[in-house]
């Protein structure tokens, strides 16, 4: 038995290339800005690290995200985070 082939579907990288980036919208409300200090590409995922002020956030995301955003060193960019919890740590 064969699976059939996804029929009128797109992958969510290509729905992006077809909309304009300036009509996304996103329900996260956890968008912190940030410069592109680093990024890394590997075979398959790109390693970025953001500086968010002073903070670094890095992320792991696929090699075609990398290069499609064309994501360089000074690039102006927001880390989205979406989390299911949050952890408070005290010394």
């Amino acid at each position: 038995m064969s699976i059939p082939p996804n029929r009128g579907m797109k992958r969510t990288s290509q729905k992006l290339r077809t909309k304009g980036m300036n009509d996304m919208k996103v329900s996260a409300r956890n968008l912190i800005p940030g410069t592109v200090k680093k990024v890394h590409i590997g075979m398959v995922n790109a390693e970025v690290v953001i500086d968010a002020g002073g903070c670094e956030i890095v992320s792991v995301i696929t090699k075609e995200s990398a290069e499609h955003m064309g994501l360089k060193e000074g690039s102006k960019v927001k880390a989205m985070v979406k989390a299911t919890s949050v952890m408070v740590v005290t010394d």
